[in-house]
C-alpha cells in the first residue's frame, strides 16, 4: 500500500509541476467561458432552468474535467509509455496493475482543482453567486460524474501511440465538449444532434450539474448512462492493460 500511495503523490506533484498541463487544462475552459460570456444577455435563461452565466459555468467546468483527464491520462501517458518509463516501473515493488489505478486516481486528484478554478472565473468574471454549500455540492458531484473522463483519458494512453495521442486527445476532446452540447445548449441544436448528446457522457456529467443548480430532480438517465460509460471503459483498460502487459510494454 505505501509504494501504492507515494507512486500516486508522485504522479500528482508531476502534473502540477508541469506549466504545459496546467495551461492547457486550465486555459482551454477559462478561455472558453471568457468568450461565451457575452454570447447572450446575462439575463437570459436557458432551457427555461438556468441564467447564461451558470449554465455556461457549469458546461466549462465539465469541460475543464474532460480536458484535464483526456490531457493527463491520455497525452502523458502514451509520452511515458514511448519513453519506456511504464516498462521501468515493472523492476519496482509496485503491482502491475497499480500502474493503471495510479493513473485513474492522479487524473481524479488533478480533475479537482482544475474544477475550483473555473468555478473561481464565474464567480470573478462571470457574476455567478451560489452558496458555499451549492459550491460544495456542485463541486463534488461534477468531480464524481467525471470518472468515465478519468477512464477515458487512461484508456486512450494505453491504446494509442506518442505520435497520434495529441491529435486523438484534442479530437475527442472538441467532439465531446460540442456535440455534447458544453459550446451549445443542446436544445438550439438540430434534432440530430440533439439525439447524438444524449449518448455521450460529457452531456449526462453537465445536465447532473445544471439540474442542481435549477433545483430539479436529475433525470435516472443521467447517471445510469454514467455509470454504463464507467463500467465499459473499465472493462476496456483491463483488457488493453493485461495485453500490453502480456507484450512486455505496460
Amino acid at each position: 500500500m505505501m509504494p501504492l500511495l507515494a507512486f500516486t503523490r508522485f504522479e500528482v506533484g508531476r502534473l502540477l509541476r508541469s506549466w504545459k498541463f496546467l495551461v492547457v487544462t486550465v486555459g482551454f475552459p477559462v478561455v472558453f467561458y471568457m468568450l461565451f460570456l457575452g454570447d447572450r444577455s446575462p439575463s437570459k435563461v436557458v432551457d427555461g432552468a438556468l441564467p447564461w452565466r451558470a449554465y455556461l459555468l457549469v458546461s466549462m467546468c465539465s469541460f475543464g474535467a474532460l480536458v484535464a483527464s483526456l490531457t493527463a491520462g491520455g497525452a502523458r501517458l502514451s509520452a511515458e509509455r514511448a519513453s519506456g518509463w511504464a516498462r521501468q516501473l515493472r523492476v519496482t515493488p509496485i503491482a502491475s496493475w497499480s500502474y493503471v489505478v495510479t493513473k485513474v486516481v492522479a487524473t481524479m486528484l488533478v480533475v479537482l482543482p482544475v474544477l475550483v478554478l473555473v468555478e473561481a472565473v464565474g464567480v470573478g468574471f462571470g457574476g455567478v453567486h451560489l452558496s458555499a454549500a451549492m459550491w460544495f455540492e456542485l463541486s463534488g458531484l461534477l468531480w464524481l460524474s467525471s470518472l468515465p473522463f478519468a477512464f477515458l483519458g487512461v484508456f486512450i494512453g494505453l491504446l494509442v501511440h506518442a505520435e497520434t495521442a495529441f491529435p486523438v486527445v484534442t479530437a475527442l476532446m472538441f467532439a465531446l465538449g460540442y456535440f455534447g452540447g458544453l459550446f451549445v445548449p443542446v436544445a438550439s441544436m438540430p434534432h440530430a444532434l440533439q439525439v447524438l448528446a444524449h449518448v455521450l457522457p460529457s452531456f449526462h456529467n453537465t445536465a447532473l450539474g445544471i439540474a442542481l443548480l435549477a433545483g430539479q430532480r436529475p433525470a435516472l438517465s443521467h447517471p445510469l448512462v454514467l455509470l454504463g460509460y464507467g463500467a465499459v471503459l473499465a472493462l476496456l483498460l483491463l483488457v488493453v492493460h493485461r495485453r500490453e502487459e502480456s507484450r512486455g510494454l505496460a
